[in-house]
């Protein structure tokens, strides 16, 4: 736990700075911007500037160095700029709410201590990280494992932050840092509940807690879906807090230049980029060429990177689709591999578990993924059914009485929705969605307590609620026992100085041109204390190098 928490002041601090160096040259001048700004935009920073030492070199002590450097360099030029954050936000907080953070700092740091790990940190997170400390990026590293292709940002910020060089023992606190920095965020946004006009942003907010609170025992693992999720929520809870009580056109701005980052984490959150269009259109209204210019200029920045290292790492622009096929590089992962992967996502997230049941229609497969959800699990997708019905009444009946619906709104659940569509119709899996299921709700329920409700509309509405919170019990009973169960059986786990280590593994190897290859002799741990390592020794064994060393990169053999 100690290490955790030490691991987490380092990050907030490295973080903060980096983002008030990186925010220092937009057009923004004169702008007051919301504290929390500087540290959500130091994350993004410091994952493009790992992404981008990858391609040239290892994530490692130098690399962190020249992070330390660039830091403590803004710290000496903007040390005004930080006094004054600093005053706003000992004004800001009372001694209270203080204890309290302090307090929750220690209930998440002990999970993220110790607990399990997401079965893709087993699978290939915790093998990428080791790959990028070791070697940075490897070119066709994508054929060894078809996992590598994917290309997670997150998996870099994980990177910057394991420490390994220093520690001894590799780090892995980025999920339960992000779970702890937006649950304070949201608890701090919580507590004037009472005197808030609207309710959506609060709502949100809650929405981080309860996502927050399901995958409070995994809380150590470097999971994309984590990094992924969270920051989805944040960016749709920060723009309705933008909208409710601020209408920045800045902050919206910023906020698509988030969604773009999120893309990069995974790329089945890609739709949350549909917001662009309302500050888009708002500035190119206004004539704001040198705006759009800045803020288009730091959205290539976020994306440029990310694709290099797509081609580069499986010779694709986008892995795992083949829709754009531009490039023919001779480590470019085989089409026949690609359409292989892609369909065993779609398979399982239908769990029909079987590539030759790809082309089954929705109606086919749709009954045999039902079946497969838990009953706590059918009820929440009922909440979320249930929530756009209410959310449906109520703008229903702002437009009988005339009254406007904000097009940013409007724009925002679009979002929301073709996400979920894109969610539904790809690869289903609870986990991969939950993000935008509890938005959904969390926007219907907000909009619902924002409106006066008499008559037979408040008899509607209030059995529309009171429906959504019966069916969301369940969920919430699950994982409340869940954490119960998991804290009583881990209170004497030996984790309160370090930090619980990777899982281990029984490993054979193989050669290729004499470079030696890691791969479980059972399972599917590929461990990160073995590296280079494949979980596949049969992926290994159709792949061989470019050249005599790994640096040289791996290439499909035909």
């Amino acid at each position: 736990m100690i290490a955790v928490i030490l691991n987490w002041i380092y990050i907030m601090i490295i973080c903060t700075l980096a983002g008030i160096g990186i925010m220092k040259p937009l057009f923004l001048r004169g702008v007051e911007l919301p504290a929390i700004v500087y540290p959500v935009s130091g994350i993004v920073a410091v994952t493009v500037y790992a992404e981008i030492f990858s391609i040239f070199g290892r994530v490692n002590m130098l690399c962190h160095l020249i992070l330390l450097i660039v830091v403590i360099v803004i710290a000496f030029l903007e040390r005004s700029r930080i006094a004054e954050l600093w005053v706003s936000f000992k004004n800001s907080v009372v001694p209270w709410e203080i204890f309290f953070y302090c307090c929750f700092i220690l209930f998440v740091a002990f999970y993220t201590s110790r607990g399990e790990f997401h079965t893709d940190t087993n699978i290939y997170h915790a093998q990428m990280i080791r790959l990028y400390e070791e070697y940075g990026m490897i070119k066709g590293m994508g054929n060894l494992q078809l996992h590598y292709g994917y290309n997670s940002a997150y998996l870099a910020f994980a990177s910057v932050f394991s420490m390994r060089w220093l520690t001894g023992q590799s780090l892995h606190t980025v999920t339960g840092f992000l779970e702890t920095f937006m649950c304070i965020y949201a608890f701090h946004g919580l507590r004037d509940f009472m005197r808030h006009r609207f309710h959506m942003a609060d709502m949100l907010k809650v929405g981080i807690l309860f996502y927050t609170m399901v995958i409070l025992d995994r809380s150590m693992s470097p999971a994309t879906d984590y990094g992924t999720m969270l920051f989805s929520l944040f960016l749709i809870t920060a723009w309705c807090d933008n909208m409710e009580n601020r209408k920045d056109l800045n902050i919206y701005c910023l906020l698509s230049v988030l969604a773009v980052f999120v893309m990069t984490l995974k790329f089945s959150a890609a739709l949350l980029g549909i917001i662009v269009v309302y500050p888009a259109f708002l500035l190119i209204k206004d004539r704001k060429w040198k705006e759009i210019a800045g803020f288009v200029a730091y959205g290539c920045i976020i994306l440029i990177p990310f694709l290099i290292r797509n081609y580069l790492i499986s010779g694709w622009l986008l892995y795992p689709f083949n829709g754009i096929d531009i490039f023919h590089a001779v480590w470019k992962v085989p089409e026949e591999y690609l359409l292989k992967d892609a369909n065993q996502i779609k398979v399982w997230g239908r769990c029909l578990y079987d590539v030759n049941k790809i082309d089954w229609p929705v109606r086919q497969w749709l009954p045999v993924w039902w079946e497969h959800q838990q009953r706590y699990e059918k009820m929440f997708i009922g909440a979320f059914l249930i929530s756009m019905i209410l959310l449906a009444v109520v703008w229903l009946r702002k437009l009988i009485c005339k009254k406007k619906i904000g097009m940013e709104l409007i724009i925002l659940v679009s979002a929301v929705i073709a996400n979920l569509a894109l969610w539904f119709f790809l690869a289903p899996f609870i986990r991969y969605g939950l993000a935008f299921l509890i938005a959904g709700i969390a926007i219907a329920v907000g909009a619902w307590l924002n409106e006066q409700k008499q008559g037979f509309y408040s008899i509607l509405t209030g059995g529309l609620m009171f429906l959504i919170i019966v069916s969301l019990t369940p969920y919430l009973d699950n994982y409340v026992t869940d954490i119960g169960v998991f804290t009583k059986h881990s209170l004497k786990e030996p984790y309160y100085l370090q930090q619980k280590d990777y899982d281990r593994t029984e490993t054979g190897s193989l050669e290729i041109n004499g470079n030696v290859i890691y791969y479980p002799v059972e399972g599917e741990i590929n461990s990160y204390h073995n590296c280079p390592s494949t979980c596949y020794k049969w992926m290994a064994e159709r792949s061989t190098l470019m050249g005599e060393t790994l640096e040289d990169g791996f290439m499909p053999i035909y």
